[in-house]
């Protein structure tokens, strides 16, 4: 009975820390599948969870989308990158 208790707790340690570091995903925002993520799409994403107030939203928005109005997924990836350089640069830690 406490093996299977222990190996239960382990899982669902293991489980809650692979959620926790989840990322999303340019699909998981581009909800209605059509290769770009509108505004809308991004701002309802960001502010779901309370994280982001709207006005943050639309300025992280306006910041990946530039010009065009939309994000591409060539933009996402950019901005993707863009941040775990910055997040290199802040722990010190590089990847080669």
């Amino acid at each position: 009975m406490i093996r299977v208790t222990l190996i239960s707790a382990a899982a669902l340690v293991g489980a809650m820390g692979a959620y926790a570091g989840e990322k999303s995903t340019f699909a998981d925002l581009d909800t209605n599948a059509d290769g770009y993520i509108s505004a809308s799409e991004f701002i309802a994403h960001k502010t779901a969870d309370g994280k982001y107030t709207q006005e943050e939203a639309t300025d992280k928005f306006t910041a990946i989308a530039g010009d065009d109005g939309q994000i591409s997924e060539a933009d996402w990836n950019a901005a993707m990158e863009a941040a775990a350089d910055k997040a290199d640069v802040a722990t010190g830690e590089t990847t080669w």
